[in-house]
This record gives structure tokens, C-alpha cells and sequence, in this order.
């Protein structure tokens, strides 16, 4: 070979070099939102207190490797409207949604409000919702082929068999045989992005672990020994986790997509009072209740090229924030009619105080009759004139109604996280700000789909 035709094929071979480094620096992010279903607030490594008990190398990675959020929330203690409003980037109660009662029995989101899937179809990317839907698949326009997702594959209700499910769809056809579910959206995920990952993803993935029921592989459950067995297979399902999210962390670093991709992974609420004591510990309260343990969640991201690893950031943020972050960081623009309720987080990441991204958030309605380890007679729900569910947070402070309980209590959430001492006869301006506050936000919040209509006009009085 003639000296001048290799140096054209070495410089040929650079110019090709460059050309894929200069790309691959100005790919688009993939986006990959990981959500956990009634996983506690204490029931990871990266969150709890029992290191003997709890053990989630995995998930803590994502802590270590981006940054974990103390107070970080998610707008409902069910999942069906705190999904609603992550999906949406609004306050579910903005299309009516107030309960599981809208999403589970009522007709879900309505097709008219736009999803994450959606906004990332429609800029380019290949899109993805695996696991729990759950949101609402009955009304035309509603299923997630039909919200901008180019693939799809789960289930709508609360809850199905991990190891048979009646109720699994791949697109809108049903599935008939499938691995033990946690692999097996593990696996769907993993093989979304090896069709997909010469270009820009985004995917949605909503484990429905550790929900019930609580089943697990014999394997999983026998490396505990609690002398419970509920408990062996509580641990045994948070344990599949665990080992799920390190298989596809693995596959991105394997396919060196990791520096790259921007990770969430948080709780669609808190966990459930049957689990262990303390599993949503500092916080008082559980899953369907408005004390902080039914919304105060785990909240982690990581995004190697923009997020400096191990940072623990103390700011209120919310799970309404994940989809304007999410548009951020590929470079689109919602539109003002979108009216989304969420802030763009990245530009926290640069500062080392603490940032105030939301003055106030709102609760209104989630808390659900039955369906936990309490009788349906202890809910005072349907009791004459029985005070509907609300609350409000700012800074230190949080003004809440327990449902059916007396008059709304104030709790500073610094000196008291177990919401103990009722300081609301203390400071009376705080909660008549507090009380001004929801009132201005409650105006714009649309009549219930399903949920009590008596319960809205009483939140109405609210001044």
C-alpha cells in the first residue's frame, strides 16, 4: 500500500473518530424513570435504619453514584392519582382525579391530558412504558400505544400475580405465560433499549414490587429468616428488586450508555403499616394516610455527565418535577398550555445551599377507605360531615387534616418528623396563610371523576 493512501486511511479513520465522540456528545439523554410500588420510606439501604434487615446494594449505587433527596414527595398516598400526576407533570386533582376510586374503577386520566410519553414521542425519541399502568385504559386514547409510547408492556389495575397474571398485555395483546414479573419488566426493559440504543430513549418503568401479594421465588425468600414468613417474602421481593436494577445498571454500563442516561428512582408512596415496624421511619403514618409516611418517598437521580455523584440534597421537591427536569435535559420545550405544576431540578445541582424549588405543596383526597390491615369499619369516611383529607407543606412547616379527625393540625417538621406535637394553637397566622394558600390553589382543582363530590365542596370552604 502506497505511503499516501495509508495516511489517508489513518486520517480518514480519525476524522471517523472524532465524528462518533462529537455525536455521542451531543446524543440527547435517554431517560429512564424507575418507580417502586409502596416501597417505605426506610426500606433501602440508602434510607434505612436497619442495615441488618435491609440490604439494597443496587438501588444505594444510584444514591452513590448521583443524588439522593430527603424531602421529596409524590402528590397522592395511593397509586393511582401520585402516578396520575407524575405521568402528567400536573396536580392530579386538576382533571379530577382524587382518589384510587378514579383510576381503578372511573375511567382514569382523561385522554385529553398529556403524558410523559407524549412529549418525548413527538421530540424524536423511542418511548417505552413497562410494568404498572394503572391509570386508565378504558375510554379511546387512553392506552399507553395510544399516549405516545411506543412500546408497552404490563398491566392497568392495582395489583395481578407475579407468577401467572391474567391481566399482562405486550402492546394491547394479552400475554399468557411470563416470568416472575420483576424479571421479567427487568428483562422487557433491558431488551427495549438493545433494540433501541443507537437512539435516543425515554422509558417508564413501573415495578409493581413490593406490593402485594407478596410473592417471590423460593430462592429469594429462603435468604431471610425472620421466623416470619410474610416477612421472608417481603424481603425476598426487595430483594429481586434490588438485583433487578443491577442487571439493567450493568446492561448500561456494559453498552456504555450510563454516562448518558438520566435515572430516577422513587416510590409511588409509602409503605404499607403490615411491614415491618419502621419501615417508613423517621415519618409517621403509612401508605393511604396523609401523615408524611404516606408520601414522603425515596427520591434518587443520577446522570453521570450532568449530576457529580454522592451528593444528599435537602430541598422539597416532587414527583411532578421528573417530567419538566426530564424535558430540560433533552432540550424540550413545554408549552404554557400545559400548565405543568413541576420545576426543572438541574440547576440545584450546581449550588451547595439548599434552594427553595417549591414554597407550597398541595394534598387533597387521596386517602382511601379499606384495603389495608385495618377493618373498613375503623375509616370514618362515611360519616356524616366527616372532614375530607388535606394538607400543605412549606419549609419546616406542614398544616394537615386527617380524614375524619377533628380539626387540621400543625407540625414543625424539623424538630418533630413524627408529626407528635400539634403547634397549631401557637401560630395562628401561619396556618391562616397556610389556609389562604390551598384555597388559591384549590380554585383551579376540577370536580371528582369518582371520588366523594361532597367531600370537594368541602374542600372548597377551605379559606
Amino acid at each position: 500500500m502506497k505511503k499516501s493512501k495509508i495516511i489517508f486511511n489513518l486520517i480518514a479513520g480519525c476524522l471517523i473518530l472524532i465524528g462518533h465522540s462529537a455525536l455521542a456528545q451531543n446524543k440527547k439523554p435517554n431517560i429512564i424513570v424507575i418507580v417502586a410500588d409502596d416501597l417505605g420510606y426506610a426500606t433501602t439501604g440508602t434510607y434505612g435504619q436497619d442495615p441488618d434487615r435491609i440490604k439494597t446494594p443496587n438501588i444505594d449505587r444510584i444514591a452513590k453514584e448521583g443524588a439522593q433527596f430527603t424531602n421529596a414527595y409524590v402528590t397522592a398516598s395511593v397509586c393511582g392519582p401520585s402516578r396520575s400526576g407524575l405521568l402528567t407533570g400536573r396536580y392530579q386533582q386538576r382533571f379530577g382525579s382524587y382518589a384510587n376510586f378514579d383510576s381503578q374503577r372511573g375511567p382514569g386520566v382523561p385522554a385529553s391530558e398529556k403524558v410523559m410519553g407524549t412529549y418525548f414521542k413527538k421530540a424524536g425519541y423511542t418511548t417505552a412504558a413497562i410494568g404498572k399502568w394503572h391509570i386508565g385504559v378504558k375510554l379511546p386514547g387512553q392506552h399507553p400505544i395510544d399516549r405516545g409510547f411506543d412500546k408497552y408492556y404490563g398491566f392497568n389495575s392495582a395489583q395481578t400475580d407475579y407468577f401467572n397474571s391474567p391481566i399482562l398485555f405486550d402492546g394491547k395483546k394479552k400475554v399468557k405465560k411470563h416470568d416472575y414479573l420483576t424479571f421479567q419488566f427487568t428483562n422487557e426493559a433491558i431488551n427495549f433499549i438493545e433494540d433501541t440504543k443507537e437512539n435516543p430513549f425515554f422509558m417508564y418503568l413501573a415495578y409493581n414490587a413490593v406490593h402485594g401479594p407478596n410473592q417471590v421465588p423460593k430462592e429469594y425468600s429462603d435468604k431471610f429468616d425472620t421466623g416470619k414468613k410474610g416477612d421472608n417474602n417481603m424481603l425476598g421481593m426487595l430483594a429481586a428488586l434490588d438485583d433487578s436494577i443491577g442487571k439493567l445498571l450493568d446492561y448500561l454500563k456494559e453498552k456504555n450508555l450510563e454516562e448518558n442516561t438520566l435515572v430516577y428512582f422513587l416510590s409511588d408512596n409509602g409503605g404499607l403499616s403490615y411491614w415491618y415496624k419502621g419501615n417508613n421511619a423517621p415519618w409517621n403514618g403509612f401508605k393511604r394516610e396523609q401523615w408524611e409516611g404516606g408520601y414522603h418517598v425515596q427520591y434518587l437521580m443520577r446522570w453521570p455527565k450532568k449530576i457529580k455523584a454522592g451528593q444528599v440534597r435537602n430541598e422539597m421537591i416532587s414527583s411532578l418535577d421528573i417530567l419538566p427536569t426530564s424535558l430540560a435535559a433533552a432540550g424540550i420545550k413545554a408549552s404554557k398550555k400545559d400548565e405543568l405544576d413541576g420545576v426543572n431540578l438541574l440547576s440545584i445541582f450546581n449550588q451547595k445551599e439548599t434552594k427553595v424549588v417549591h414554597p407550597y405543596l398541595f394534598w387533597a383526597g387521596s386517602h382511601v377507605p379499606g384495603g389495608d390491615a385495618r377493618p373498613k369499619s375503623d375509616f370514618p369516611y362515611k360519616k356524616d360531615n366527616a372532614p375530607p383529607s388535606w394538607a400543605v407543606r412549606s419549609g419546616k412547616w406542614k398544616l394537615v387534616q386527617m380524614m375524619g379527625e377533628g380539626a387540621p393540625m400543625l407540625y414543625d417538621l424539623d424538630a418533630d418528623p413524627t408529626e407528635s406535637k400539634d403547634l397549631i394553637a401557637n401560630h395562628p397566622k401561619i396556618v391562616s396563610t397556610f389556609k389562604a394558600e390551598f384555597a388559591k390553589w384549590f380554585k383551579d382543582m376540577k370536580t371528582p371523576i369518582a371520588w366523594d363530590k361532597k367531600h370537594y365542596e368541602m374542600l372548597k370552604t377551605i379559606k
